[in-house]
């Protein structure tokens, strides 16, 4: 075993084939930081896939966010989209599972927040509609902080959120350039009674601003992969994982080999089994994967 990291150890595996499934976050993870999939990410990812290996993008974006990436490789890639909420394959889009928040604890987060002078975005299970947001104003407006790069094609506006708390919920977000703003908000939506049907996590969003997005609880990324092994018989040993942040908690701690990014946030790191020595700039899952041996290549 090498040690790369405090008492981190990157695994020697002498090229055995441990693992059945690549699971892997997209922004900090497999995206680089001008949003792109590298060309030794994807000839290696790729290479995984013509070997039978299983290719999972597992994202806090909204499924229509994540498809464009998963369709950059040739056969079928399964993305599980709002950090869990939602199961589909690539490239057909074809639904697997999904999990909505219920209509009440909805309308009480959606209620709170904005009592307390916030504008939140309802993430909705409509993609086949072709609406994945609503809002009560543009996500042009500069609340939403360049929110999905401001694209309004999959938005709808709406007079009033609460109402719609009914309407398929997959996430709700609350956005802020202010970390403290939302952990104050995070604060007391916990203590309403309703917690108890949810859970919530804050991201950093690059180039947007922070994230707090409520969940249903006991639903993850790890969940829904779960999910995806179950439907194809497989173990949960069998998965390499990549994640940068602490919404890719579950997952990597779960996995058989759970990577936290070289670049990932520094909770995350400390409690990773594994740290990839490369960054997201620099190949982080290619280079892992290139030096587990476990690939081959013509």
């Amino acid at each position: 075993m090498d040690i790369i990291l405090n008492s981190h150890k990157f695994p020697k595996l002498d090229g055995l084939f441990p693992f059945h499934t690549i699971a892997m976050d997209l922004d900090g993870t497999l995206l680089d930081s001008r949003a792109s999939i590298s060309s030794l990410n994807h000839y290696v990812l790729q290479s995984a896939l013509d070997q039978g290996v299983g290719l999972i993008i597992a994202t806090g974006r909204r499924f229509s966010s994540a498809l464009p990436y998963a369709q950059e490789f040739r056969g079928n890639v399964t993305v599980v989209a709002n950090n869990g909420q939602v199961l589909r394959s690539s490239p057909n889009a074809k639904r697997i599972s999904e999990t909505y928040i219920s209509e009440k604890a909805t309308f009480a987060v959606l209620s709170l927040g904005k009592k307390k002078g916030h504008s939140p975005l309802l993430h909705v299970d409509r993609f086949e509609e072709g609406i994945d947001i609503l809002i009560e104003s543009p996500i042009t407006d500069e609340k939403y902080h360049n929110y999905s790069g401001g694209d309004i094609a999959r938005t709808k506006v709406v007079s009033d959120l609460p109402e719609h708390s009914s309407d398929r919920v997959l996430v709700i977000c609350y956005l802020s350039l202010i970390k403290e703003e939302l952990i104050e908000l995070e604060k007391e939506l916990l203590s309403l009674p309703e917690s108890s049907e949810y859970r919530t996590v804050i991201t950093k969003i690059p180039g947007v601003s922070y994230c707090l997005e409520v969940l249903e609880k006991g639903v993850s990324k790890w969940t829904a992969i779960q999910s995806y092994l179950k439907i194809s018989g497989l173990d949960e040993t069998g998965v390499i994982s990549f994640g940068d942040e602490l919404n890719d908690k579950e997952m990597l701690f779960h996995s058989g080999y759970g990577f936290a990014m070289k670049n990932a946030v520094q909770s995350l790191k400390e409690g990773a089994s594994y740290i990839t020595k490369y960054s997201n700039n620099e190949d982080g899952i290619a280079m892992t994967l290139l030096e587990l041996s476990v690939l081959s290549f013509r």
